[in-house]
C-alpha cells in the first residue's frame, strides 16, 4: 500500500464529491471488471489458451500503465528490493492464479467465477491469524465463516450449479483465490518503502507477463494479434483495456476515498458477474448462488470494515 506522503494520480476531492464520485467509481470498477470475467469466458470458449490471455492482461495492461508512468515522470524502480517485490507479486497475483481462473472460465457460470474474488480478503484474514500477525477478532472471524458458508451454498446443494461436475472447477477457482490471499499478505508485510500503487502495479504486471512467456512457449499458448481480429483477440484486447483502465481508477479510489472503500469493489464484481452472465450467456443462477453472494458480501464487510489490532501492541 502506498505511503501517506506518496504522490499519486489525483488530489483528494472535497467531501461532497467523495460521497458522489466514490460510489460511482466503485460501481464502474465492479461492473467493468465483472465484464472482464465474462470476456475471459468468451475468449476461452473461442479457443484462447489461458496463458495467452494472461500475457495480454499483464504485458498489455502493464504497457498502457507504463505510458501513464511516463506522463507522470514516475517509473517502476530497477533496484533489487523493488524487482523482488514485482516478481513475487506478479507470480502470486497473475502468473499463477490468472491461468487457473481462465482455465476454469468455460466450465463455470460467470457469477460463480467472480465469486472467487471476494474470497481473497477472507482467506487473507485466515493467513493473518495463522501467522499471528493480528489479534483474533470475533467479528472478522464471523466474516470468514460467512464467506465459507457462501462457498458451501455453491458446492453442497445439488441445484446450486448447472452441473454437479462443476464443483471441482469451483474448488480449483478457490485455489486461485488462495494465491490472491498470499499476495495480499505479502503486500501488507513486505511492500518496499516509499513505493506507490501505480508504479508497483505497473512493475508487477510487466514482470508477471515476462514470467509467463516461457510457459506460453512451452504450452504453445500464445494468442497472436490478427487483423481482422478474431473473437479471442477481440476479447483479449478488451480485457487488456479494461484491466489497465480499472487499475488506474482503483489507484484513484484508494488515494482519494481509501483502501477499505476500494476493497468493496469485490462485492460489486460478483453482482455484475450475474448481470453479464445473463446478458452474454443467458445464464440464470440458482437461489443458492444469490445466498452465496449475500453471505460473501457480509463476510467481506465484516473482515474489511473492522479495524485490525496487531498481535503485539507497539511499545509506548
Amino acid at each position: 500500500m502506498a505511503s501517506e506522503d506518496t504522490k499519486d494520480l489525483a488530489i483528494a476531492p472535497p467531501s461532497l464529491a467523495k460521497l458522489i464520485v466514490g460510489p460511482l467509481a466503485l460501481l464502474a470498477m465492479g461492473s467493468v471488471w465483472g465484464l472482464g470475467f465474462a470476456l475471459s469466458k468468451v475468449a476461452r470458449e473461442a479457443g484462447a489458451h489461458p496463458v495467452g490471455l494472461i500475457i495480454w492482461e499483464t504485458l498489455g495492461s502493464g504497457s498502457l500503465l507504463l505510458l501513464v508512468c511516463a506522463m507522470l515522470g514516475r517509473y517502476p524502480r530497477p533496484q533489487w528490493l523493488y524487482l523482488r517485490n514485482y516478481v513475487i507479486n506478479g507470480l502470486l497475483g497473475f502468473t499463477i492464479p490468472g491461468p487457473i481462473l481462465f482455465w476454469a472460465a468455460p466450465h463455470l457460470p460467470v457469477a460463480v467465477l467472480t465469486l472467487m474474488i471476494p474470497m481473497a480478503p477472507l482467506l487473507t484474514y485466515v493467513l493473518i491469524l495463522c501467522l499471528r500477525v493480528e489479534r483474533f477478532d470475533i467479528f472478522r472471524a464471523l466474516g470468514v465463516i460467512a464467506g465459507f458458508a457462501g462457498v458451501a451454498c455453491i458446492v453442497l446443494p445439488e441445484s446450486s450449479l448447472p452441473e454437479p461436475g462443476q464443483v471441482g472447477w469451483v474448488l480449483l477457482g478457490l485455489g486461485a483465490a488462495s494465491f490472491y490471499a498470499l499476495q495480499n499478505l505479502y503486500i501488507a508485510l513486505h511492500s518496499p518503502p516509499d513505493s506507490d500503487v501505480l508504479t508497483q502495479t505497473t512493475g508487477m504486471l510487466l514482470v508477471a507477463g515476462f514470467m509467463a512467456l516461457p510457459l506460453a512457449a512451452g504450452l504453445d499458448g500464445f494468442l497472436l494479434p490478427t487483423f481482422p481480429m478474431t473473437v479471442p483477440v477481440q476479447a483479449a484486447a478488451a480485457m487488456l483495456v479494461i484491466n489497465a483502465g480499472m487499475m488506474m481508477l482503483f489507484v484513484w479510489v484508494v488515494r482519494t476515498v481509501g483502501p477499505v472503500f476500494a476493497s468493496m469493489t469485490a462485492n460489486v464484481i460478483t453482482v455484475a458477474g450475474v448481470f453479464w452472465g445473463w446478458i452474454i450467456f443467458q445464464e440464470m443462477v440458482s437461489p443458492w448462488i444469490w445466498v452465496a453472494i449475500a453471505a460473501m458480501a457480509l463476510g467481506v464487510g465484516l473482515v474489511t470494515l473492522r479495524r485490525a489490532t496487531p498481535a503485539t501492541p507497539p511499545e509506548s
